[in-house]
């Protein structure tokens, strides 16, 4: 099974109160009181359709699960049984992500917009957000773009701070987003590249290296 969780789904957000300015450093160190979260760096859509893809399988395995909570049984399995495989699919084909928003927050990191934050929820105490959530900042253009595709895909946002909540009742829905987003990789690309993109490469293998 996968839990869905009883929220209200709403779309409260001001784009003309976005948070601005951010730089290479801001996105590479963290912008946020979410310090546990890494950036993702500069994605490719293909890196991103691979995530997808391997959270697709998880997701469609987890539903013919008879665990309450099917994402976390198959992730504890194979935690025991293969830890080093475990760790490897959790670095390189989720960065860390949770299974169930690693594929959005992968997505929106490939359309160009600042990730800061990610929780699949869950039915054990480990997770801290009551709901499926990614948190974002996109500049007002993207902003624009990914508003109309939530909501046509039944999640919502919540702005604080100048920053996006983006949620839903269950993980199907954040994967389902990250699709759409992927679909319409070609009209983000086709928007200007934020500023803070700029150098954010470099500045990630600098910080490796300390």
């Amino acid at each position: 099974m996968i839990p869905e969780f009883d929220v209200d789904i709403r779309r409260d957000y001001d784009v003309e109160t976005l948070r601005s300015g951010l730089s290479a450093e801001d996105v590479a160190r963290g912008f946020t009181d979410h310090h546990e979260y890494e950036c993702l760096g500069l994605p490719s859509w293909e890196q991103a359709a691979e995530c997808l893809t391997e959270e697709a399988t998880f997701l469609e395995r987890a539903g013919r699960s008879d665990a309450p909570d099917g994402v976390e049984a198959i992730l504890d399995a194979l935690r025991d049984a293969d830890d080093v495989g475990y760790a490897e699919l959790m670095a390189y084909t989720f960065r860390w992500n949770d299974v169930g928003v690693a594929g959005l927050s992968l997505t929106l990191s490939a359309a160009r917009i600042a990730t800061f934050y990610s929780c699949s929820s869950g039915l054990d105490e480990h997770h801290h957000a009551e709901c499926p959530m990614v948190g974002a900042v996109p500049d007002p253009e993207r902003a624009r773009l990914l508003a109309r595709l939530i909501e046509e895909n039944g999640c919502g946002v919540d702005q604080k701070y100048g920053r996006w909540y983006i949620y839903g009742r269950s993980v199907k829905d954040m994967h389902r987003l990250g699709r759409a987003i992927l679909v319409a990789c070609d009209a983000f690309d086709a928007l200007p590249q934020p500023s803070w993109t700029e150098g954010l490469a470099e500045l990630l293998e600098e910080l490796a290296d300390e």
